[in-house]
């Protein structure tokens, strides 16, 4: 005896109670099939969720490594199906690459002794915390780095939560290239320090071109270069005020 098909049979919505055809309710959007969790549920979920070939974060890796400009460009413009989503990308990236790093333990701030201890203790205490709470760190830089390139592509018509979007996939993007050359900057530290720098103007002078692809290319360019270093500068400033007030008033360090 046959069943009927997904788009035939009246299916129930665990979620709402709609009663609906094929694969998902038309009032919640719920998937029909929603089984048991278990170790099948796991299994679907690792390979139809962040692994799947065609939907998910291996597909948009791929697609930033070719094209970051236009996937992002194409995201913005609607085309979102495949995609995971920027900012869910952005933090497993931040996850994978906190885990991974406490086996090389490599520094965030890139500073050695300078011969005065509350400051060497801040300077500590500062990377140890960056290092535990990574995930913080590039959810807090992304609505800076985001609003100074709102203001320098605003003339193209980009608004800020399309920036955020954009710098979300790059950061992410960036991430991943940082958790690759670990094993660099652990054992050549001066190599592994370039790349980290450079790494991030690379990108963006790579990803912003393609977005703004009807532009011309030398003011994308020099808008995306001048737009981080002004980022930077106020990054380090503000990490600076930090390690400097935890120098004054050391109790602040548990």
């Amino acid at each position: 005896m046959s069943h009927p098909s997904p788009e035939k049979k009246l299916i129930h919505c665990k979620n709402c109670g709609n009663s609906f055809h094929g694969h998902y309710c038309n009032t919640c959007g719920q998937d029909a099939h929603t089984g048991r969790i278990d170790k099948h549920f796991i299994y679907h979920e690792l390979q139809h969720g962040l692994f799947h070939i065609d939907k998910g974060i291996l597909y948009t890796l791929k697609q930033l490594f070719t094209n970051p400009g236009q996937t992002i460009r194409l995201f913005v413009e609607g085309k979102r199906v495949k995609h995971f989503k920027p900012l869910a990308f952005l933090l497993v990236m931040a996850g994978l690459y906190a885990f991974v790093n406490h086996f090389f333990n490599t520094n965030m701030i890139p500073v050695g002794p300078t011969g005065v201890k509350n400051a060497d203790i801040s300077v500590h205490a500062v990377n140890d915390y960056l290092k535990e709470h990574f995930e913080i760190f590039v959810l807090l830089e992304l609505p800076l780095i985001s609003f100074v390139y709102y203001l320098f592509f605003k003339r193209y018509g980009t608004n800020y939560i399309e920036q955020l979007v954009i710098n979300a996939y790059i950061s992410g993007l960036h991430t991943f290239i940082k958790l690759l050359l670990l094993p660099v900057s652990y054992y050549f530290s001066k190599t592994g320090l370039i790349l980290d720098q450079a790494t991030p103007i690379l990108l963006l002078i790579w990803a912003y071109p393609q977005y703004y692809h009807e532009q011309s290319r030398f003011q994308i360019i020099w808008r995306a270069i001048v737009g981080y270093v002004i980022f930077y500068l106020v990054l380090i400033t503000l990490l600076s005020i930090v390690i400097t007030l935890l120098s004054s008033f050391p109790n602040l360090i548990a």
